[in-house]
């Protein structure tokens, strides 16, 4: 899920750094700056994830050291060269265009390497203790797949599994370099070179063009083999060992081994389950006699708060002591949570199918045709629920109503059973009382339970179901700004 998780942070990232970039241009008069944009989203995004190691990952990402002769085994990246100079380039030769054809081709080079060399090579390396074999391969095919969102700006499938076979062998080719210099800049100048000539040859760095299936397959075959070839022919590279740079106090901190004594309390899951009941009655009740919509958000809002704050009330106990051991290992359970979202994302339509089969489910109860009538702020304003949910959600469904009855055989599944079924029913108001619309997020339920049952701590659930809920906040913010931006124009 590491890895899965890298994949989608990278777009999601990218995504961000284009926003912040194309405000910026929109609003300043670098708008005539060809390439500008570009290059700006570049930066923005390496320095998201540098400041993500600076201050949390720690990896010891090598820039610097003595190289002696393996940057010849650079010189293979000729063989790019070469072969894209037979797709027809049309080369910009102006001065401007040589200048923009280096910034850009630096730039994305550091981003680039700096992420799925520098960080994911280290990372594997370092705390799953992987070959320089496994290393190289899950960094090539993580970086080709990487490329796949760029299906969608050519609209051509052929040329981006072009593009994606290319880069896998690549990647794993320049992983390879990595790993026998320990030095990023060797990579970086390489890709640099690569992306700079393109730049020039075809005035851009998608694959709309510079990108054959025959070129994509040869690339691939060749930097795989010679890749292969580098670490053969330096069997002397440092052996891994899983975890070498964590202490062994974090290695017993992350032991989802560890057994726990803590008794189930009948009394506390039903404080916790009074919490759910008096949110869904106190936030219809109290919002009936007021007619303004903003009013009516703002009191579910407040009231959603007060069950927030009496749900960490409650169980501070627990959310204080599993803290204690997440945070010494954040950024990995980060990195699982993005991929248990992704697979929450595919849950959801999968269970929806699956019901079509059996039973006619209409459309969520109004969701979309809510939201297309309220103002920006108050669709903003009214997702603000969502960022409280995960915290009294997780504690109250997950821990008081499943994970304190682990360890008691039958009983265990069918407190998992029950608390899924309960956490579907408390979403009633988003599908106005139908129950079948309901079974999906029934699904979802025991999907989190099973999460919290493996990793035996409730802030691994807390961030996935925040992750998972996080994105209507973004959504609700991003109409927004373009709104803003809309009546600016």
């Amino acid at each position: 899920m590491f890895l899965l998780g890298l994949f989608v942070l990278v777009p999601i990232v990218l995504s961000f750094a284009s926003v912040v970039s194309h405000i910026v241009f929109h609003y300043s008069s670098l708008g005539y700056v060809t390439n500008g944009e570009a290059a700006i989203t570049e930066i923005i995004a390496f320095g998201v994830f540098w400041a993500l190691n600076r201050f949390y990952l720690k990896t010891r990402v090598s820039w610097w050291a003595k190289i002696d002769r393996n940057w010849l085994w650079g010189l293979a990246l000729l063989i790019v060269l070469v072969g894209d100079a037979t797709l027809n380039p049309q080369f910009t030769l102006t001065v401007g265009a040589i200048v923009w054809a280096l910034v850009l081709g630096v730039v994305v080079a550091i981003f680039e390497e700096y992420v799925f060399r520098g960080l994911l090579v280290t990372t594997l390396r370092a705390h799953f203790g992987m070959s320089e074999f496994w290393t190289a391969l899950w960094s090539g095919i993580v970086f080709g797949l990487a490329h796949t969102v760029n299906v969608l700006q050519s609209g051509n499938l052929l040329d981006t599994i072009a593009q994606i076979m290319q880069a896998v062998g690549l990647g794993f080719f320049l992983a390879a370099l990595y790993l026998i210099s320990n030095n990023l800049w060797l990579p970086i100048i390489g890709h640099a070179i690569i992306d700079s000539f393109d730049q020039l040859a075809f005035g851009t760095l998608s694959n709309a063009a510079g990108t054959s299936l025959l070129t994509g397959i040869i690339y691939a075959i060749v930097f795989l083999g010679l890749g292969v070839l580098i670490i053969k022919t330096h069997a002397d590279l440092p052996k891994a060992t899983p975890h070498q740079h964590v202490t062994q106090r974090s290695r017993e901190k992350m032991d989802f081994n560890r057994k726990t004594n803590e008794s189930a309390s009948m009394k506390m899951a039903f404080y916790a389950i009074l919490i759910p009941i008096a949110e869904l009655i106190f936030g219809t009740l109290l919002s009936i006699p007021f007619h303004s919509k903003l009013v009516k958000v703002i009191i579910v809002d407040v009231v959603f708060f007060l069950g927030f704050l009496a749900a960490i009330w409650l169980f501070k106990d627990v959310l204080k002591r599993d803290w204690q051991t997440f945070k010494l290992h954040f950024w990995r359970g980060f990195f699982l949570d993005i991929g248990a979202v992704v697979i929450t994302y595919l849950l959801l339509p999968a269970v929806r199918m699956g019901l079509n089969l059996f039973i006619h489910t209409s459309s969520a109860a109004g969701g979309l045709d809510v939201l297309s009538v309220q103002t920006a702020g108050l669709a903003l304003v009214a997702s603000l629920t969502t960022l409280m949910a995960p915290f009294t959600e997780e504690i109250v469904f997950r821990h008081a109503w499943f994970y304190q009855w682990r360890n008691r055989g039958i009983v265990t599944w069918l407190m998992l059973i029950l608390s899924s079924i309960l956490f579907g029913l408390f979403h009633w108001n988003n599908f106005n009382g139908d129950v079948t619309q309901m079974i999906p997020y029934m699904v979802v339920g025991a999907w989190f339970g099973l999460i919290y049952y493996w990793s035996k701590n409730i802030w691994q659930n807390i961030l996935t179901h925040f992750l998972f809920d996080f994105l209507q906040v973004l959504a609700a913010l991003f109409v927004l700004v373009m709104t803003l931006l809309h009546a600016a124009g």
